[in-house]
């Protein structure tokens, strides 16, 4: 794999990441909307209530640390493709310094 490859698949790849965090937050947001009411349960009420609420905290929570995660991991990505390309570039300036007569 060239070079130039390389690099095109950190950027893609980081894009990738992007995207499953952008679609983890969508989720992460409908998921806090999904709140309800005890009585919104009937006559089941309080109990059932609270164990829905468990899930859907425990949900969104998940969720939250997907997003923080997938996004962390784009980051990463990004950071590594611009280490690599400024040594690259760095490498390219040493050689061509050491060829210039001045």
């Amino acid at each position: 794999m060239t070079f130039k490859a390389s690099m095109d698949a950190l950027t893609k790849d980081a894009k990738r990441w992007d995207d499953t965090a952008a679609m983890l937050q969508t989720a992460r947001a409908d998921c806090a909307d999904m709140t309800l009411r005890a009585q919104d349960f009937s006559f089941m009420g309080g109990e059932v209530h609270k164990q829905y609420e468990e899930v859907r905290s425990f949900m969104e929570d998940y969720l939250r640390d997907g997003e923080r995660e997938t996004s962390g991991a784009a980051d990463a990505l990004r950071k590594v493709h611009n280490t690599y390309q400024g040594s690259d570039d760095a490498a390219k300036d040493r050689l061509k310094s050491a060829w210039e007569w001045h």
